[in-house]
């Protein structure tokens, strides 16, 4: 089993940084719908970052715009036109959140816009021509290839939606509607989400394909194809090192990819009846999710409290809005001036939401094994060794004679190295136990002088009381007090005692020498493990081929697991050796005690007799 440290289950990392919320725009074509409808064109893209809206109303006799511009300017980090193709909109948005998910990053790519703007095709696309959820997991997935010789992951994947303000699992739907929960660190989760662990694109995009066709989708006036709920894909990365250490570090990197609803007008789609009802439920999420974007981007002046709580859209969004994401937002507009009100309202969204700040940070987990462990560390570390150098002499990757000869010459100095620890760890290691045998000795020698002390102690005690009752029995018999002479107590025998002591001296004698012999001794293995340092560190220098370098790192870090389970093991040795010396110190101050308990009585013992003795004298004298 595994220790892992629990101080923080999910470890922030130091560096810690703010990542502004990266709004981009896209602008569809206009569709043969709208110009059946004589619509025009109000959306003009003037660079890569600019866009102006045109009011398409022209009227002087209002008075309400009689002094108003017709023309709105907007500013985004990326800003497409009818021309750009999935690949771009891709690359501009996307495709540099793949690496940050790989390393431990959490990342977030939401489209917004009105219903028909073109959500659902810049996150599914066609089969011809792919959106962000194809392109976004080849490219994770070949990122995670071109890493895994030194790493090992694991990727898993859940879909779901957000219908009439319920969940479901467009994965597993029989399970029913499911709860949004908030565990005791905040972090939002969804109780009994089903999740596939995946080994490539194509399993999750037949999984995508599953549950796309489980996702609620319903014709209106404004789209055949209408969207009627919000669809979220979670992708779960998992890192860690091939090779057990020590104490190793676990990543962990969620993308979230999110195909909103379109925001919609009863007038505008033609909804009645059950539409309608979904067209309240859309509306009203988006319109939480937009009092979010409000609040979030005049963070700082006057809103302190940002409510998530007001639908299940913006609490699943939490993080990605105002917490540890990287966040893409895609805002789809329509060109047509038919749409004026619906991109009127999306870019005012988009434009609010350049101002929204997260705090990113990487979810890492430090894991500490266990001393039982080690063994089985130190056995994957060889086992990896020896598969670098089978991939070496696989690929011919054949050193030049004297970079050959280089290599061996580092190898031998490393060994030598390791040869001196050992040893200079193991002489610490005899010497700690010699040591620790001395500590035994000393304590069971002050646990035999206690016994010596206390039989004296006992013989005096009884001498005493003979005497006493010799004493007593002289008085009675001639009814006058008689000089009794008090014996003196025998001298003891000493001559055990005086053993005990002579060996008591000898045995603390040799522990200060060999306390002096240890410091040396590990002063030395302090200065043999500097110089391995240094000749580790120089392994860069020294060394041209990436695999040697790698194979000679692995062998100094099977060194140190070596040289830390000897190191344990002494440690466990000396821990037992001192339990069972506490133990006999207690022995002895329950010896100590016993001899204390059994002066003071002794004591109280003479002193009641002295006083009968001497009571008994002046009631004689009296009569």
């Amino acid at each position: 089993m595994r220790d892992v440290s629990r101080s923080q289950s999910v470890k922030e990392n130091v560096d810690t940084k703010e990542h502004q919320l990266t709004v981009a725009l896209r602008v569809r074509p206009i569709n043969e719908a709208e110009l059946a409808d004589e619509a025009k064109i109000i959306v003009h893209r003037i660079d890569q970052k600019m866009v102006v809206l045109m009011d398409p109303v022209n009227d002087p006799n209002n008075i309400l715009r009689a002094n108003r511009s017709r023309e709105k300017m907007y500013m985004f980090d990326v800003a497409f036109d009818s021309k750009a193709t999935q690949e771009d909109v891709y690359i501009s948005t996307t495709k540099e959140l793949i690496d940050g998910v790989i390393a431990g990053y959490n990342a977030t790519v939401f489209a917004y816009g009105a219903t028909g703007a073109g959500k659902t095709y810049t996150m599914l696309g066609t089969d011809s021509d792919p959106g962000i959820y194809v392109r976004t997991l080849n490219d994770l997935f070949k990122g995670i290839e071109a890493s895994s010789d030194r790493k090992i992951y694991q990727v898993s994947m859940s879909y779901l939606e957000i219908y009439n303000e319920m969940i479901r699992d467009l994965l597993n739907p029989t399970i029913g509607f499911l709860d949004l929960r908030e565990d005791a660190k905040g972090g939002i989760q969804i109780a009994g989400i089903t999740e596939f662990s995946t080994s490539n694109a194509d399993e999750i995009m037949l999984l995508l394909l599953k549950g796309n066709r489980e996702r609620t989708q319903e014709p209106t006036g404004a789209n055949s194809a209408s969207s009627r709920s919000h669809a979220v894909l979670q992708v779960t990365v998992r890192q860690r090192s091939r090779v057990h250490a020590i104490h190793d570090e676990l990543h962990f990197g969620r993308l979230f990819l999110i195909d909103l609803a379109g925001s919609e007008r009863a007038a505008q789609t033609q909804n009645r009846g059950k539409r309608m009802m979904e067209g309240a439920h859309i509306n009203r999420s988006l319109l939480a999710l937009g009092n979010c974007i409000n609040a979030l981007s005049d963070r700082g002046g006057r809103a302190n409290y940002i409510n998530y709580r007001d639908s299940k859209l913006t609490r699943l969004l939490k993080d990605s809005l105002g917490g540890n994401s990287r966040t893409v937002m895609i805002a789809h507009i329509s060109p047509a001036s038919t749409s004026f009100e619906e991109s009127r309202n999306t870019l005012t969204y988009a434009d609010r939401a350049k101002h929204v700040k997260n705090r990113v940070k990487k979810n890492q987990m430090n894991v500490t094994y266990h001393i039982t462990q080690y063994t089985d560390i130190i056995a994957d570390l060889r086992r990896e060794i020896h598969r670098l150098r089978a991939r070496l002499q696989e690929q011919n990757m054949v050193e030049p004679h004297q970079a050959g000869i280089q290599s061996k010459s580092l190898y031998g100095k490393l060994m030598h190295s390791f040869h001196e620890q050992m040893q200079l760890q193991k002489h610490v290691m005899e010497l700690n136990s010699a040591s620790l045998a001395a500590h035994l000795n000393i304590s069971q020698q002050h646990l035999a002088i206690s016994n010596f002390e206390q039989e004296d102690l006992d013989k005096m005690a009884k001498r005493h009381a003979e005497q006493m009752k010799e004493g007593n029995a002289a008085t009675d018999g001639s009814g006058q007090d008689s000089d009794i002479p008090i014996e003196e107590p025998s001298s003891p025998e000493l001559s055990d005692l005086a053993m005990a002591r002579e060996e008591l001296t000898a045995l603390s004698v040799e522990q200060n020498k060999l306390a002096t012999l240890k410091m040396e001794l590990e002063q030395k293995l302090t200065d043999a493990k500097s110089r391995a340092s240094q000749l580790k560190e120089s392994l860069p220098l020294q060394l041209h081929s990436v695999d040697q370098h790698q194979i000679l790192s692995l062998l100094c870090k099977v060194h140190e697991l070596e040289m830390e389970n000897m190191t344990l093991q002494s440690r466990t040795s000396l821990r037992d050796g001192l339990f069972h010396q506490h133990h006999q110190v207690l022995r002895r101050c329950q010896k100590h005690c016993a001899l204390c308990c059994q002066l003071i009585n002794s004591q109280r013992k003479v002193i009641l007799g002295m006083w009968h003795y001497a009571k008994y004298i002046s009631v004689v004298l009296y009569v």
